[in-house]
């Protein structure tokens, strides 16, 4: 990878919500449309941070945690893509996997130094690899030995993948109870419970069912049902939750991610700055949402 030397002109231009003008909002359009620029700020910094230079070349273990902000900082740019094309009825698939990378981030953050989470987590990812080498095994062992070239490139492939992780034989691993490895539900408690409530409700838009279909993909009227073609109407909580949650993982162990001392100085205080006003806009929408009762 080339790298550039980091200019001001690279960095993202702050955007300055109107609060007045959200505190007396009549609808929800102007929050939309502050949560949307928020967000695409945010992505700007999630990029920077992804892309800076390590210090030193990656070990297995640093390349896990950086690979994992890579993969934060491209789901979120998926999501601003999406809102600014209007083709958003995968915002909330979009949020649950947010969502569960930032929580596998919080718990391998957490490990005690001894590598032991890390392990686990390579461990766990590659179980499903276990499984198909056996079965390309079975189908092997049923045909005879006759090895298609499609199982050979499988086979390259699960090998290399588990060879950069530090495993020589995919086989061998244990099943997953034994690895130790918590369940999501776990992982996922540890970045809050509204961030648990926010993964429950992913999965609809993930499994296609029948409350995404009724709600996102059909017309219903007088009891006759026809296709709605057009995208789903997206909230503002959507894109607030992907700027809040990424950012403030971030901000919280930002040092953990960023090798530079200097550089995690220089942007921690931007990273906070743009999570405030992130902040303020969602509690501003939360008054529009639940008005204080007349005196």
């Amino acid at each position: 990878m080339d790298y550039i030397e980091m200019s001001h002109e690279s960095l993202p231009e702050a955007y300055s919500p109107d609060f007045e003008d959200l505190k007396t909002a009549e609808s929800e359009a102007p929050f939309m449309e502050a949560s949307f620029y928020m967000l695409r700020e945010a992505t700007h910094w999630m990029a920077i941070l992804s892309s800076l230079k390590p210090a030193s070349p990656l070990d297995r273990n640093r390349a896990i945690m950086r690979g994992l902000l890579v993969r934060l900082t491209k789901l979120m740019r998926l999501a601003v893509r999406e809102l600014a094309s209007q083709e958003t009825f995968m915002q909330l698939s979009i949020t649950r996997d947010t969502i569960e990378t930032a929580a596998n981030m919080q718990y391998l953050l957490q490990d005690p130094g001894d590598g032991e989470r890390f392990d686990q987590y390579v461990m766990n990812s590659l179980v499903a690899e276990r499984e198909l080498l056996r079965d390309i095994q079975r189908n092997l062992a049923d045909r005879g030995g006759d090895e298609w070239p499609i199982e050979k490139r499988m086979k390259r492939s699960i090998e290399a993948t588990a060879k950069a992780a530090g495993i020589d034989d995919v086989t061998s691993l244990p099943g997953r109870s034994k690895i130790g490895f918590p369940s999501i539900e776990r992982r996922v408690e540890l970045l809050g419970l509204d961030a648990y409530i926010a993964y429950r409700m992913g999965s609809v838009e993930t499994h296609g069912d029948w409350h995404d279909l009724f709600r996102n993909h059909l017309n219903y009227d007088d009891g006759a049902f026809s296709p709605k073609v057009k995208s789903m109407h997206v909230r503002p909580q959507v894109p607030l939750m992907l700027t809040i949650l990424p950012l403030t993982l971030v901000v919280s162990r930002i040092s953990d991610l960023v090798d530079d001392a200097d550089v995690s100085d220089f942007i921690r205080p931007k990273l906070e700055d743009t999570l405030r006003r992130a902040r303020e806009i969602d509690r501003l929408h939360e008054e529009f949402l639940s008005p204080a009762p007349p005196t």
